[in-house]
C-alpha cells in the first residue's frame, strides 16, 4: 500500500493535502515540530489514514529513522520556514531541510517528490508566467511585489528540488571507469501555486481571508484591518486581486493527483483555481454567499474596481488541466461559503 510523507503537514496546505490522499484511501504521515499540535490533533480524529510524527527536519538522523520505519512511496514537501523567519540565519534553515528531505528520500527508495511551489519564483518577470521561463541571475532591484531574498529563496528551492529528478554524474576530473555512475530513481515534480485562502489560513492578509472570518463571527469588521504589507485591507483589494488566488482544498487536490499519476509529461505546473481577479466581482460573489455580514464588511461592490488596479498577473493553469484533466470543483462562491463553514466549526 502506498504511504506518502507529507513535510510540514500541519501547515495550511499541509493539512488540506494530508485530507486529500486520505479522501482517496492513501495513507499519511505528516510531521510536526510541536509536541503539543492541535492542527496535527485534529487531522487524526478525522482519519485512520492520517498519522503525525514528531520529528525535526533539520535532524538528518531523526528522518533516517522516520524513512526506516514507514518505507514511504512519495514525499510531499511543503515546509517553508520563511514564513515565520526573522534572520537570515533562521530564513536559511529551509536549505538543509529541504536537502535532508530529498536525501532520505533518495536513499529509502521513494519514487515520487511533489514539491510545493510558488507564484513567487516569477517576481521580478514581466508576464504571461509560464511554467518555461527563463529566470534571470537577479531579481530587479525595482521589484518590489514582496522580498528580494523571498523570491530567490524560492527559485533556489526549485532548483535544488528539479537537480534530485536527475540524473548523478561525476565531474570530468574523475577517470571514466573507475566507479559506475548512481542510478537514477527519484522523481520530482514541482507546483506552482498562486496565493491561498481557506481552511487553516492564519495570516489573514488577504481580503478574502477577510472576509471569510468575517462572515463566519471570527473577526467584527472587515474595515480597521491590514493586510499584507500593513496596508489597509480596503485598499488593498484591489491591487490583491491583480495576483489570482486559489482555494487550498485545490491545491491540496492538484498535489495528490500528480502524486498519483501514472506518468508526468512536464516536471513543472502552475495551479491554480481560475477564480476571477475583478475586485467588484469578488466582493460581489461574497455578499452573495452572505448577505447579512454586509454591514461588517462595509463595502458595496460599487466601490470596488472591475478589474485589478495591477496589470493581470498572466498565471494559470491551462498545462496541469490539459496533462491530467483537472478543473477546480469549486466556484469562489462555493468555496467562500465551504471556508465559513469550515470556520464556524473549528477554533483555529
Amino acid at each position: 500500500m502506498d504511504k506518502i510523507f507529507i513535510a510540514g503537514g500541519t501547515g495550511m496546505l499541509g493539512a488540506s493535502t494530508a485530507r486529500a490522499f486520505a479522501d482517496k484511501g492513501i495513507q499519511v504521515i505528516v510531521s510536526s515540530r510541536k509536541d503539543n499540535d492541535v492542527v496535527g490533533d485534529k487531522l487524526e480524529s478525522e482519519s485512520d489514514l492520517i498519522k503525525v510524527e514528531r520529528v525535526d527536519l533539520f535532524n538528518s538522523d531523526d528522518l533516517d529513522a522516520l524513512f526506516k520505519k514507514h518505507k514511504f512511496s512519495g514525499l510531499v514537501m511543503l515546509a517553508h520556514t520563511h514564513q515565520y523567519a526573522l534572520t537570515r540565519d533562521k530564513n536559511n534553515e529551509i536549505y538543509p531541510i529541504t536537502i535532508n528531505c530529498l536525501e532520505m528520500a533518495r536513499k529509502h527508495g521513494v519514487k515520487r517528490v511533489v514539491f510545493g511551489g510558488s507564484l513567487a519564483v516569477y517576481g521580478g518577470l514581466m508576464p504571461p508566467f509560464s511554467e518555461s521561463v527563463a529566470f534571470p541571475p537577479e531579481v530587479p532591484a525595482e521589484y518590489v511585489g514582496m522580498p528580494k531574498f523571498e523570491v530567490a529563496m524560492k527559485r533556489a528551492l526549485e532548483i535544488i528540488a528539479l537537480d534530485y529528478g536527475q540524473d548523478f554524474q561525476m565531474g570530468l576530473s574523475v577517470p571514466p571507469g573507475t566507479q559506475k555512475p548512481e542510478p537514477h530513481e527519484l522523481e520530482v515534480v514541482i507546483l506552482r501555486a498562486p496565493s491561498m485562502f481557506g481552511p487553516g489560513y492564519k495570516a489573514l492578509g488577504s481580503p478574502l481571508s477577510i472576509a471569510a472570518h468575517v462572515a463566519a463571527g471570527k473577526i467584527p469588521q472587515f474595515k480597521g484591518n491590514l493586510g499584507y504589507k500593513d496596508v489597509p485591507i480596503e485598499m488593498l483589494w484591489g491591487l490583491f486581486a491583480g495576483a489570482p488566488v486559489s482555494y487550498v482544498k485545490d491545491n491540496a487536490q492538484c498535489i495528490q493527483i500528480a502524486m498519483g499519476a501514472k506518468e508526468l509529461k512536464h516536471h513543472i505546473y502552475n495551479v491554480c483555481s481560475g477564480f476571477t481577479a475583478s475586485p467588484r466581482a469578488q466582493l460581489q460573489s461574497i455578499l452573495n454567499v452572505a448577505p447579512e455580514c454586509a454591514d461588517q464588511i462595509g463595502l458595496k461592490p460599487s466601490e470596488l474596481p472591475e478589474a485589478p488596479v495591477e496589470m493581470d498577473a498572466g498565471f494559470n493553469s491551462d498545462l496541469f488541466e490539459k496533462d491530467f484533466g483537472w478543473k477546480s470543483s469549486f466556484t469562489l462562491e462555493t468555496a467562500f461559503a465551504d471556508y465559513v463553514r469550515w470556520l464556524k466549526d473549528n477554533q483555529y
